[in-house]
């Protein structure tokens, strides 16, 4: 065996199962697509669930991929044990009812012994313990030595997730040599010690479970392998772990460059060395599929990932940013095999370089806050079941400071100090809940699938590209959860009368790539059923959401399908537009601008994209002119179906992160926007009309987001402006609008003068009130105490008296308490003397306020608080002398 690289191992593998056959499909996004069970793809398996499940049919039925992967359950563990990691490749191939364990077999002992010549007697193999079948296939037609083989439980070689397909699974597993070994007598596969590491587990599912320990076999059996690239990399580079491979080990030869530190030097640096190398890598990868980085899902995984890297940076030395910068290794390390990260460099870069920022900008408080709390802890706690940090104090580093809980636990770790995780958890409980609605709602897109999964029709026929007006036939129906076959209602429609209609044709256009589902009618010969929605499952059905206005409907009949060509026509408008609005972002912003999102329906276009900064003013009328230009222009859209790679050739823009099969749709509008996309587009520019710009602001960090209306709906908002504008100068009382702004000048300026005149005149009032009161202040050990209460009196006259005072007689103690318009409030001041010799403002104000049941604070030198139980006010003011000596030093 030879040493070979990490991309040539990949290139190996590909190129193999290729020559066996199998369609190469390249990687899936690591954002699964159409699976909501999943925040990210964490196995070669996982993105082609749907083929197994028979959702959809892969030519040939036979796949073989390198699929990126992200697995974060350890993380504490990465960068202290030199085994975990978050991302990484597996290699696998896939047969969906076609080859079984005989050729599986055969093609793995002929890549790992042939291909790559690792000797024979370094192979052992496990097989499930009731598999004779896989037994005897491995040592009479594979020729292993039975000394060699082994068979194991359940537990270890059977895979089985609930309900639904499994079977048993067959592992090969590499001898790395006694010296890796625990020297005992037993020791052999299976052992803890890492002289024998499993390199690949191959799954021959072949039962259907109930879930029950009820297993019935399949007609015919599938294929699921995979084999970590990382771990076939140590194996034919004699390394010892992961972060010794060629491609990786070169990122960490960065680190150390720019840290300044040797690794393996200092097993303290070693953790932070790889930490930072793992997570760079992942979050390189994830920013290229797409995720952002958020407080929530898989956007709070980047984000921590990413956070965790600058801190362990700081750890070791490197002062500022640095991430960006060390992403150019990881590119250029996996290019080769993902062209997309140089296509992305610029914006993986900017995502980045913006989050280390934003970080640096928090840790130094965050850190400063919980270095002092863990000071704390350290110096009163007696035992160590008290060196506990408080759910509360993890909420204010998080809620205020925007520290990471994660790394608030990880620091408090280092220090041997627990976290009251539950009451932490209790203060998230409100945002927990908001979240687990909106996933609630993301989950209800498949509903369709889990009802018609079954159903055995084929995908329908789309003909809403061309016709709005369709004849079909009702092949399925739903009601109440079940399939039926006629529907009758006689009284007017209700939300109970919710029927769900499968045809073989139809006009309506699935919602799909933001673009929401047409709405219509279905007709039947004895009823009309009014269609509010339209979804497209896995199998290329389209249902129909449909309520029975009024009559009968049955399955096969034939019916006729109406799209509202009026909605369709607005939505169609606002659709093409975000598609202009794209190019023109691109134009005027950079090449690093991406759709980040969209929803346009026949109100409005609302597009997300990345960017960094608010887009300014001027950005936003070009952008609008550009977009109005190409409007004008009536430029021609075309469609055309085309290969994926004939499409990027001529420069059409993909949606980020998405997979796309072999054929793809080219919307092309003129020489001026060029994308792929499956909705539905005007025929020419000039029928959208009108472009306006209504908003733009934020929707996460590096996402902003532009509202804009067209057509009849610039014209709506036009209507709506004058509306304001009338409005306005009515209530300006002038006669012709086009006076608003110079009698808006005048009215500010009025305004001003009066606010002076007010300001003067309440510095008058307060002057008069003050001299008044220094004829009824009380001596208190050198200290001047004035009290008083005024009626009519709002807390900005309060602290005009306070600061009066206390500027002019630096012994003072002033309590001065206002009512106004039923709200009471005190206010105290302390001038220098008063304040050196022990009297705080805010310590005082928290006393009195504290006799009326109310509470303030503040400032040594000014403090306001609020009155609960107004009768008790004189009270607190007759306690304010006692107050006072108490406090004197």
């Amino acid at each position: 065996m030879e040493w070979t690289s990490l991309n040539d191992l990949r290139e190996k593998f590909l190129s193999f199962y290729q020559s066996k056959n199998h369609n190469r499909l390249g990687s899936f996004p690591l954002i699964p697509q159409d699976d909501n069970s999943l925040l990210l793809i964490n196995s070669g398996m996982a993105p082609l669930k749907k083929y197994f499940m028979g959702q959809a049919t892969m030519p040939g039925n036979r796949a073989t991929t390198c699929q990126k992967c992200i697995r974060t359950p350890d993380i504490e563990r990465v960068g202290i044990t030199a085994r975990h990691g978050t991302f990484f490749e597996m290699l696998g191939n896939f047969s969906f009812a076609d080859y079984f364990k005989e050729e599986a077999t055969t093609w793995a002992w002929e890549f790992l012994t042939e291909v790559l010549e690792i000797p024979k007697d370094l192979l052992y193999v496990t097989v499930y313990e009731d598999d004779d079948e896989a037994w005897d296939i491995w040592v009479n037609n594979r020729g292993v030595d039975p000394s060699h083989m082994k068979r194991m439980g359940k537990e270890d070689n059977f895979w089985e997730i609930g309900s639904g397909p499994c079977g048993p699974c067959s592992e090969i597993y590499f001898d790395r040599g006694e010296k890796y070994g625990c020297g005992k007598p037993t020791c052999g596969v299976g052992c803890d010690c890492d002289r024998y590491i499993e390199i690949w587990n191959l799954v021959f599912t072949q039962f259907v479970s109930d879930g029950k320990g009820h297993y019935e076999k399949m007609k015919k059996g599938n294929i699921d392998t995979g084999m970590g690239l990382e771990r076939l990399a140590c194996i034919m580079q004699g390394v010892d772990n992961m972060f010794e491979v060629d491609s990786i080990a070169n990122v960490i030869k960065e680190v150390e460059k720019i840290s300044g530190v040797k690794y393996k030097e200092d097993p303290k640096t070693d953790i932070s060395v790889r930490v930072i190398t793992d997570h760079v890598r992942s979050t390189v990868f994830m920013i290229s599929d797409g995720v952002v980085p958020s407080n929530e899902g898989r956007g709070y995984v980047l984000r921590r990932l990413l956070r965790r890297a600058a801190r362990h940076g700081r750890m070791i030395g490197i002062e500022g940013m640095f991430l960006n910068e060390l992403c150019d290794t990881v590119i250029e390390e996996s290019k080769s095999a993902y062209p997309e990260l140089e296509e992305n460099k610029d914006y993986i870069k900017k995502v980045i370089l913006t989050e280390e920022e934003r970080f640096n900008k928090t840790i130094d408080q965050g850190m400063s806050i919980l270095s002092g709390l863990i000071d704390n802890i350290e110096k009163t706690a007696t035992d160590v079941k008290d060196k506990i940090l408080s759910g509360l104090e993890a909420f204010k580093l998080n809620d205020t400071f925007g520290f990471p809980f994660d790394l608030t636990k990880e620091i408090l770790e280092e220090h041997g100090i627990g976290i009251d995780e539950e009451g932490f958890r209790a203060r998230l409980k409100e945002q927990a809940d908001r979240a687990r609605e909106a996933r609630k709602k993301n989950n209800n897109v498949s509903w369709a699938d889990d009802l018609f999964q079954t159903l055995n029709v084929d995908a329908t026929e789309f003909l809403g590209y061309e016709e709005l007006i369709t004849e079909g036939k009702v092949l399925a129906m739903a009601y109440n959860n079940e399939f039926v076959d006629a529907v009758s209602f006689e009284e007017e429609a209700t939300e109970d009368q919710t029927v769900l209609v499968v045809m073989d044709k139809t006009p309506f256009y699935a919602e799909a790539g933001g673009q929401v589902a047409d709405n219509g009618t279905i007709e039947t010969q004895m009823g009309i059923l009014d269609v509010v929605d339209c979804k497209k499952t896995h199998k290329g059905i389209y249902v129909h959401t449909c309520v029975v206005a009024k009559g009968f409907i049955k399955v096969g009949e034939t019916v006729t399908a109406k799209v509202n060509a009026e909605k369709r026509r607005r939505t169609e408008a606002n659709h093409s537009v975000a598609h202009l609005l794209q190019a023109a972002l691109r134009e005027v912003l950079g090449t690093h601008v991406h759709q980040s999102g969209s929803y346009v329906d026949s109100e409005r276009c609302r597009f997300d994209f990345t960017h960094f900064s608010a887009v300014k003013p001027e950005e936003l009328e070009k952008i609008e002119n550009l977009v109005n230009g190409a409007i004008a222009n009536a430029l021609t859209v075309t469609t055309e179906v085309k290969s994926l790679d004939e499409a990027k050739k001529e420069g059409a823009t993909a949606l980020f992160g998405e997979k796309y099969g072999d054929e793809v749709r080219v919307v092309k509008m003129g020489e001026f926007s060029l994308e792929l996309c499956g909705g539905t587009h005007v025929s020419n520019t000039a029928k959208i009309g009108l472009f306006k710009i209504v908003s733009e602001s934020s929707v996460a960090a590096g996402v902003r987001r532009i509202e804009a209306v067209t057509g009849l709906g610039v014209l709506g908002l036009l209507k709506e402006k004058q509306e304001l504008i009338d409005a306005t100068a009515k209530g300006l009382k002038i006669n012709n609008s086009n006076d608003i702004a110079v009698k808006a000048i005048q009215a500010t300026d009025e305004i001003k003068t009066l606010q002076k005149e007010n300001e003067t005149l309440r510095a008058e009032i307060a002057q008069s009130r003050v001299s008044a009161l220094n004829e009824k202040a009380v001596d208190v050990e050198g200290i001047k105490v004035f009290t008083a209460y005024f009626a009519g009196t709002g807390s900005d006259a309060l602290r005009q008296m306070c600061f009066e005072i206390k500027e002019n007689t630096e012994n003072a103690v002033a309590v001065i308490c206002g009512e106004q318009n039923g709200k009471v409030t005190i206010a105290t001041g302390c001038g220098k003397i008063a304040i050196s010799n022990g009297v705080k403002a805010g310590a005082l104000a928290k006393e009195v306020s504290a006799v009326t049941g109310g509470s303030g604070g503040g400032k040594p030198d000014f403090a306001m608080a609020g009155v609960k139980d107004t009768t008790k006010v004189d009270e607190a003011l007759s306690k304010v002398v006692e107050f006072v000596k108490s406090m004197i030093k």
